[in-house]
Parts: structure tokens; C-alpha cells; sequence
């Protein structure tokens, strides 16, 4: 049984959110080995190497792990044995089977059982669900080890994570500002670290602004999709089409994140729409489509570019070319770009 001040000899940490993972695997192992080397009290296994088809490294890698699994450590008292890609490890589909997959998924089940002594293991992952694991060594884990799971959905928006890391670096966020700090860069906590961090180095100890962060990350890879969204909204069309090209040259498969990124740009115009012909005030509509003042200032002067019955044609076009972009990649380009030319041309404005 574990008691409240005795770690757990078994955990798994596992979701997208690649940066908590490591953080809080890197303090386990530090916990764990607190004061010792861990020139010889660590080792690092990975799945996806031990469960290559073919080839002698495979096998060798199973059996390195079977040793040291099997192996009390010989320079310390005590031994973390971490293995990444954990959600690999199944258990064999046939009975008997001796396969070396077979033979690792055995050697972990036992693990997790019976952990031996003085040796500690940490499984990580990037898988997201519970069903992305062997049922059996998830459910012992759970019963007897310890499972924390860090995942960012699509919709997530990390604005306590951003304020207190911004903290941490000497930077007072405001939730404005931390809000904006997300529309601009994402969710991704990895990106939004380098951000931060990037911040510091400029900025630690003065009031952050909007047009600070603006002003200081327009290297991010993210930045010039806003822009581009931007340069849309305003019916500038040669800069918008620049954009577009030169992501779709850095990143050829991202046109499905693109063509995303421009239905929730218009989506947001056609809601502040909807609430123009309700008669809302500007506070109401800046509530309602949460975003930061600042850019809900700008969303709502480029709504004024469009009528209702344009944005809504707008909008309409874009459900009907939805499904082609996502299933024809390779015209995507060209669909984005005879659409940019339709709404900056102002083709939209009559009925279709």
C-alpha cells in the first residue's frame, strides 16, 4: 500500500500537451532521485523502438529493457525506468503467442503488478483517451499507481496557465492581454511558453499591453494568419493573397487549419450581424464574441465592411466548400484563392 509520503512506483503521464508532460516527468524523476546520479540510476526506453517489425535493434532493445527491468541497480539504491510511447504496448491478440511484443507487454503487465524493489517506472504518452491504452495496464496503473493526464482540446483556451507562467517570468498579464497572447499564437502551452519567454527578455517588469504582445511576436508562426484574416475582414485583397501564399509554401498541409481559421473569423462577423439587427450595444456584442477589447474593436469596424446579406452569402459559400478542401488537398490552393477574390471583389453582395 502507498502511503501519503511514499511516491508511487508506478505512473503514467500522458495527453498533447507535450510541454506538462515532460514537466511533470522530469519532477517525478527528480523526486525519485533526488541527490543521485542519474548517469546510474536512470534509463530511458521508447515503445516505438522496442516494437520495430524487424531488425536486431528491436530485439536487443526488449531485452535491454527485460535486463534492466529484472537488474537492481549496482552504483545507487534506487533505479527510475521511464518508456515513452507506452500506449504500444498491447497485449497479443493470439494465445501463446512469444512474439517480443508479446514478451514486453507480459514483462510490463507483471511490472505493474509486482513492482520489484527499488526500481521506480514512468510511462509517458501523447495519447489523449483512456481507450488509446491496453485496458489491463491502464486499469492496474489506476488501482495501483498513479495516472495525471494534460490535454488541450481545439476549443481550450489556457488563460490561467498563461497568466501564471507569465508571472513566473516577470510578466503581469492581464486576461485581455493573456487572451490575446492565445487568439494570435493557440492553445499549444509548448508555443505559449516560447512566447512568454521570448516576452521576458524584452518586456519583464513593465505593464504588457495589446500592442506590446503585437509588437513583439510577429515572428510567430501563427502571427501572419492573423494577419491574413485581417486583410481579409478589410477586403484587402493582394496582401491577403500574399499571406496565403507563403503559408501554403511553409506548410502546404495546413490549408484545412487555414480555411478553419477563416470560417471562425466569419463567423464572428456574422454573429456581430445578427446582434447589429438586435439593436445590441457595443459592450453586449464585444461580451459575446470573447475577444480582448482591442480586437473585438477591429472585428467589429471590419464587420461594417460587409453587409448582412453578403456575410451571409459569405458564410453559406464557405459550408458549401468545406468538404472540398478538406478532401481536395491538392485544389485547396486554388479554391482559398478564387475565394479570397469573390469576397474582396465584393461578389457576395447580391443574392446568390
Amino acid at each position: 500500500m502507498i502511503t501519503n509520503n511514499e511516491p508511487h512506483k508506478i505512473c503514467l503521464i500522458h495527453g498533447n500537451q507535450q510541454l506538462l508532460v515532460d514537466e511533470t516527468t522530469d519532477n517525478l524523476i527528480e523526486q525519485r532521485l533526488e541527490g543521485r546520479e542519474h548517469e546510474w540510476s536512470l534509463e530511458r526506453f521508447n515503445a516505438q523502438e522496442m516494437l520495430k517489425p524487424s531488425g536486431e535493434s528491436a530485439k536487443s532493445s526488449i531485452d535491454d529493457f527485460l535486463i534492466s527491468s529484472e537488474t537492481l541497480p549496482m552504483l545507487s539504491d534506487r533505479k527510475v525506468i521511464r518508456i515513452d510511447n507506452f500506449e504500444l504496448i498491447k497485449k497479443a491478440v493470439k494465445k501463446n503467442d512469444s512474439s517480443s511484443a508479446s514478451r514486453l507487454f507480459e514483462a510490463v503487465e507483471n511490472i505493474i503488478k509486482n513492482p520489484p524493489d527499488c526500481l521506480w517506472f514512468i510511462f509517458t504518452s501523447m495519447a489523449m483517451r483512456e481507450q488509446d491504452f491496453s485496458k489491463p495496464l491502464y486499469r492496474g496503473i489506476k488501482q495501483s499507481g498513479r495516472i495525471q493526464k494534460f490535454v488541450s482540446y481545439d476549443n481550450s483556451s489556457p488563460f490561467n496557465w498563461v497568466i501564471q507562467r507569465g508571472e513566473k517570468k516577470g510578466l503581469p498579464l492581464s486576461y485581455d492581454v493573456a487572451r490575446l497572447l492565445i487568439d494570435i499564437v493557440g492553445n499549444d502551452l509548448t508555443d505559449l511558453d516560447h512566447e512568454l519567454e521570448k516576452l521576458s527578455l524584452y518586456l519583464s517588469g513593465k505593464t504588457i499591453t495589446e500592442e506590446l504582445v503585437k509588437a513583439h511576436i510577429r515572428g510567430h508562426k501563427h502571427f501572419t494568419v492573423f494577419r491574413m484574416t485581417e486583410a481579409l475582414s478589410r477586403k484587402e485583397l493582394l496582401p491577403a493573397l500574399e499571406i496565403l501564399d507563403q503559408q501554403l509554401q511553409a506548410t502546404p498541409r495546413e490549408h484545412v487549419r487555414l480555411f478553419a481559421l477563416i470560417i471562425m473569423q466569419f463567423r464572428r462577423i456574422l454573429l456581430i450581424h445578427s446582434m447589429f439587427e438586435q439593436f445590441c450595444k457595443e459592450g453586449e456584442i464585444l461580451a459575446k464574441i470573447s475577444l480582448p477589447p482591442f480586437l473585438g474593436k477591429q472585428v467589429l469596424a471590419q464587420a461594417r465592411n460587409f453587409s448582412s446579406l453578403e456575410i451571409q452569402n459569405i458564410y453559406a459559400e464557405l459550408a458549401q466548400l468545406d468538404l472540398r478542401v478538406k478532401f481536395q488537398s491538392s485544389l485547396a490552393p486554388l479554391i482559398l484563392q478564387d475565394l479570397f477574390q469573390r469576397i474582396c471583389t465584393g461578389q457576395f453582395k447580391t443574392a446568390a
